[in-house]
């Protein structure tokens, strides 16, 4: 290669890149944003998820308390019966 075809390698290879580069910029700029919109969700889902386990422990707690009161009913109504 002489240096006449050199220099044309090499300015196609700098206009080829001088193209590209805003574009990977901008791609580059949009997935760090996509990236800090995922991070976000993931604390969100993981706040959910936290709040679901803390819901449905009250709902057993509630459940079980249900439970009782029921068979406490069923014990007043023998009584009741029985007078």
């Amino acid at each position: 290669m002489n240096v006449h075809a050199l220099g044309i390698v090499i300015g196609v290879a700098t206009s080829a890149l001088l193209a590209i580069v805003p574009w990977l910029a901008m791609v580059h700029a949009k997935l760090a944003v996509i990236a800090t919109q995922i991070a976000e969700l993931d604390e969100k889902m993981e706040k959910a998820a936290t709040a679901n386990h803390e819901l449905w422990s009250r709902y057993a707690q509630h459940e079980a308390r249900l439970e009782t009161h029921d068979v406490q009913f069923a014990h007043v109504v023998e009584r009741l019966q029985e007078i």
